[in-house]
This record gives structure tokens, sequence and C-alpha cells, in this order.
């Protein structure tokens, strides 16, 4: 790997706990989810239109099966932001953040592992039990077993729902990308507008909230839909140079991002407790991708 791709796997990571940080501030329900949708489809529509301005047969040219699956995407997509956004209400975000990005790599490998048959090597065996250490300090350590707080409880709770999504959308994502031939940039911009429509009957039933959610959260809701996308890009763009086995575990140093900026931010608490959850989640995803 070049300095100029472990540069972008950085920033990537960066720009992507960064916009979970002013999702945590935003700590926003679905209207926040809605209009980030909507967001972004009118912010990143004309990048998407210039750039298939000379491919018209990639974006009129879908499969029914092609579609079923960036339905299919886009439908866990809204349930993976919907339970982000739960956690980040009801817990810290440097709880939520690391046990999300901790959880869909270790949901993903006992999958291939029980239901796939795959081998259980020492690397990975060690991987599994470094990310539910992680997960278990993160929690609040042996303290949880006798007396876990709420808060530390929704914590665990929401961000491995969250991961359980990752794990769900990242295996379809990965055979439209690899099977489907769906170019990465459509397949993240038409799953949008998809999230957009499944989610337009909010419009009608929710009005009131959403206006709302505008007037209050505007400015985070226009940074997230800019940015979001920009470090979905930035990895994307690591991947055509480096192996995507160097590039996936790099990019989890995002974990270590949020530990510091919850507790230097968000003035949460235990920073060194964080440190090592996410460290030692950082580690264990490593081992499971390396495996």
């Amino acid at each position: 790997m070049t300095v100029s791709t472990f540069a972008l796997v950085i920033l990537a990571a960066f720009i992507h706990a960064s916009w979970n940080l002013l999702a945590k501030k935003a700590a926003g329900g679905a209207p926040f989810v809605l209009l980030g949708v909507f967001a972004v489809a009118l912010i990143w529509g004309p990048v998407v239109l210039i750039w298939g301005w000379n491919r018209p047969e990639l974006i009129t040219d879908f499969t029914i099966t092609q579609w079923l699956f960036l339905a299919l995407s886009a439908i866990v997509h809204i349930a993976y932001a919907l339970a982000l956004q739960r956690g980040y209400q009801t817990a810290d975000y440097g709880v939520v953040y690391p046990i999300a990005r901790g959880t869909g790599p270790l949901i993903a490998s006992i999958v291939a592992i029980v239901f796939l048959g795959e081998a259980v090597t020492l690397i990975s065996a060690l991987g599994i039990l470094a990310i539910v250490s992680g997960i278990f300090v993160l929690a609040g350590g042996l303290g949880a077993l006798k007396d876990a707080s709420p808060r530390a409880r929704a914590g665990v709770k929401w961000g491995a729902t969250t991961g359980a999504c990752i794990a769900a959308y990242t295996t379809i994502d990965g055979y439209a990308v690899k099977h489907l031939l769906i170019a990465p940039i459509l397949l993240d911009y038409v799953c949008n507008a998809l999230r957009a429509i499944f989610m337009s009957p909010m419009l009608l039933t929710h009005r009131e909230e959403i206006r709302a959610e505008w007037k209050k959260n505007w400015r985070y809701i226009v940074i997230i839909s800019i940015i979001s996308p920009i470090a979905y890009i930035l990895v994307l763009t690591a991947m055509q140079t480096a192996p995507i086995s160097h590039v996936a575990p790099l990019r989890e140093i995002s974990m270590l991002f949020a530990a510091v900026f919850g507790v230097k931010l968000l003035r949460e608490e235990r920073l060194g407790e964080k440190l090592v959850g996410a460290a030692l989640m950082v580690i264990g995803v490593v081992g499971l991708l390396w495996r």
C-alpha cells in the first residue's frame, strides 16, 4: 500500500467517524433519516448525472435481479440508519459507534463459519475473542456483570443491531457490485433514491415532526449529506490501488477516532476504557479479515 493510498483510507475513516459524530449531536430519529436521504439525492444528483452522462446504459438497463438487490439494500440501509440514530439518542457515541463497526465483521464471520462451513483458524478465533472482549469493555467491563447502566445496555443493544445491518448490507452490496456488476457510485445513489421513495409516506404522516427536525438540524443534515458519500468514495478509490484485505481493516481505525471524539467533543466519560475497547475491536476486525 502506497503512502497516498494509506492517507486516503485514514482520511475516509476520519470523515466516517466525523459524520457519525454530527449524527450523534443531532440525535434525530426517523425524520432526521428521511431528510438525510432526500438531501443526498438533491446534493449528489448532479454529480451522478455528470458521471453517467456518457454511460446511460448503466442507468437505464438494470435487470429485475439488479433492481431486487437495490431494493433489498435500500430496506436494510433504512433499518441501519434508524437503529444507528436510536443508539445515538439513548447511549454514548463512543460505545455505539465502535460496537456497530466491530460487530458487522464479527457477525459475517460467524455466519460464514456456521452456515457456509468456513474453517476456524487460530487468527480468526483470536479475532472473534478480541471483538467480544472489546464489546465487554465498552459495555462497562466487570461492573456491567453486576449492574450495567441502562445507557450501557442501550449502547450494546443498538450498536449490535446496527452492526447486524452493516453485515447484511455489506453482503448484499458486495454481491451487487462483484456479481451483478453495478457501478459502486450508482449503487450508492440509486439505493439512496429508493430509500427516499420508501420513506416518503412520512411526508404525509409526520409533516410537523419533519418540519421541526429540519429547523433544528438542517446544518447537520446538509453537512452529513455532503461528506458521508465522500468517505465511501475515498474507500472505493483506495481499493482500486490496494488489496481490499489491507484497506478494510485499516479503515476500522475510525473506532479509535470515535472513542476520542466522544470524550473530547461530547464530554463522554471513560476515555481509557473506550480506547482499550475500540483498540481490541480494531485488532479483532484485522484478525477476521486477515484470517
